[in-house]
């Protein structure tokens, strides 16, 4: 029944797609699908613009080893076994080629020598090396850095090199990733409009890329401009994503100047720091560090984001879908949570995102005691499972947001015959929260657990029947839930990859015996 609750949100066309993709996996592998992706070996005749690359991780590369995704391993370890596939994808993706640019002339051997490494393996299909994702980022990134790596370079690798450009870009024509869609999607067209304008002899798959592009704007970037998964992290990858594209064109499609303007905005939403973003669904809390100019939205209303801010004080909270229907891989069990700031410095946090293949810890950091919102009886709000799988979901929002207030509720706790309702007023200095549940029908009793997760960075220690809090800045913070238990507990915080802090969480306990329970709970300066 939970996969029936996973698939039941799908669209036949996507089943349908991953189907197809499955039936040909043993053909890409056969002789015949190898020699049709062509012998060209044109040379590129423009370059995408790049950023800056890490000159640390360069000089780490040029020792044989490489740090990605805060995992260090082996730079040639394309199959390593010992590392999870986010880690495999990203060496795959070759990004960390900027980090060796980063290095000049002294970068430009290793950095050939490691396509050199690839190539030699990796000529015939493989389902990792040549996964649409990992190939979708490599051929930008090959097509990137094409100068640094075949200037000074023999003509055998730079025939090689070409070569390989042209039939990987073929290969991307047939297994853009409609069953996933989403940024994925986004990532194949990027590549494939790349490679259409750079790559002599592909252009005439140029049109078709930007039609599909368009409408996947039209389904994946909401009306209030933020992109439809719901993430802080991937609304900045894709807009950057579009940004990379519209720097191809003397004169971008009017459909991707606007889809970029919108979501500007929609991105400096999420900004809550210079260089950290909310961190609501997958990805990291890395943010920019030049926070963007101008007013800041107070609401993204059909992706389910309210923001206050009072004084130096400020919050964002999620009252919308964990994610699309059609798309449950980012989902958290996250509704009604919050992260709050004084200032530049984190209070109350979610937990973010440790990883995508570890058994241990990814469904707890998706499940909903991970995150700064109410529970019940230890349970999730919505159904995450499978590392990026969603059964039962919650189906019904409800959210005002005037002034310096917001109120919110939602059905994610239906099954148990609850309702969840949260407010918050944000003045200066101080943050009031009511947490009410509600019973729809006469029941047990349930234990409500509402949690509190402070940022490592803050210190707190139990204080008779408050909690005194210091931010990392030096203003002293206190918390207290007049008549409730409270207290502290053990909690972890992870802002990237495979990198987990210990920290503390603030947990008030109470109970449901009836019509209604009622939990006030408020932080304030003294």
């Amino acid at each position: 029944m939970r996969l029936w609750r996973t698939l039941r949100h799908l669209r036949p066309a996507q089943v349908l797609h991953r189907l197809w993709y499955r039936a040909r996996l043993p053909y890409f592998r056969t002789a015949l699908a190898s020699a049709r992706l062509g012998e060209e070996r044109a040379a590129p005749v423009l370059a995408p613009p790049f950023a800056p690359g890490n000159n640390v991780n360069g000089r780490l590369i040029l020792t044989g080893r490489i740090r990605l995704v805060g995992l260090e391993g082996p730079a040639t370890g394309w199959t390593e076994s010992g590392l999870p596939l986010l880690w495999r994808f990203t060496l795959h993706y070759f990004e960390w080629l900027a980090d060796l640019r980063a290095l000049g002339d002294e970068g430009s051997d290793a950095a050939r020598a490691l396509v050199a490494h690839w190539l030699a393996r990796f000529e015939r299909f493989d389902p990792v090396a040549w996964h649409p994702y990992p190939l979708s980022l490599r051929l930008v990134s090959w097509l990137t850095h094409a100068d640094f790596l075949c200037q000074g370079a023999d003509a055998v690798f730079v025939a090689a090199f070409h070569r390989s450009l042209h039939r990987q870009a073929r290969h991307l024509e047939r297994v853009w990733e409609r069953d996933v869609g989403g940024n994925h999607l986004i990532k194949n067209l990027k590549a494939a409009i790349t490679a259409a304008v750079c790559l002599p002899g592909h252009g005439a798959g140029l049109a078709k890329a930007l039609r599909v592009l368009e409408q996947e704007i039209g389904r994946q970037v909401l009306s209030d401009g933020c992109h439809y998964e719901r993430s802080p992290s991937y609304h900045f990858q894709v807009l950057g994503d579009l940004e990379d594209l519209a720097a191809l064109f003397k004169v971008p499609p009017a459909f991707l100047t606007d889809a970029i303007g919108r979501m500007r905005p929609a991105a400096a939403f999420f900004v809550m720091a210079p260089g950290t973003l909310a961190q609501f669904n997958d990805g990291t809390a890395d943010g920019p560090t030049v926070p963007p100019e101008g007013p800041v939205l107070t609401a993204l209303p059909e992706a389910g984001y309210w923001r206050l801010q009072a004084g130096a004080a400020r919050l964002v909270v999620d009252c919308g879908p964990c994610c699309p229907d059609d798309l449950p891989a980012h989902a958290h069990a996250d509704t009604l949570s919050f992260e709050f700031f004084d200032g530049n410095d984190p209070l109350v946090v979610n937990c973010g995102t440790y990883a995508y293949q570890d058994a241990t810890w990814r469904n707890r950091f998706r499940g909903t005691a991970f995150h700064s919102t109410l529970g019940v009886d230890g349970g999730d709000s919505a159904e995450v499972y499978g590392g990026f799988r969603l059964g039962r979901r919650p189906g019904r929002f409800k959210a005002e947001c005037t002034g310096g207030r917001f109120s919110g509720e939602f059905d994610g706790w239906s099954r148990l015959g609850l309702i969840h309702g949260r407010s918050l007023s944000l003045e200066e200095g101080k943050l009031e929260g009511i947490d009410e549940v509600k019973a729809l029908r006469p029941g047990s009793p349930h234990h409500l657990t509402a949690r509190f997760h402070l940022h490592p960075s803050v210190t707190a220690r139990l204080d008779g029947d408050e909690i005194a809090i210091l931010a990392a800045g030096g203003a002293c913070w206190r918390f207290a839930a007049a008549g409730l238990a409270i207290s502290l507990a053990e909690s972890r915080y992870s802002p990237r990859f495979h990198e987990m802090q210990p920290t503390l969480c603030i947990r008030v306990d109470s109970s449901l015996r009836g019509g209604k329970a009622v939990l006030g709970w408020r932080f304030y300066r003294p």
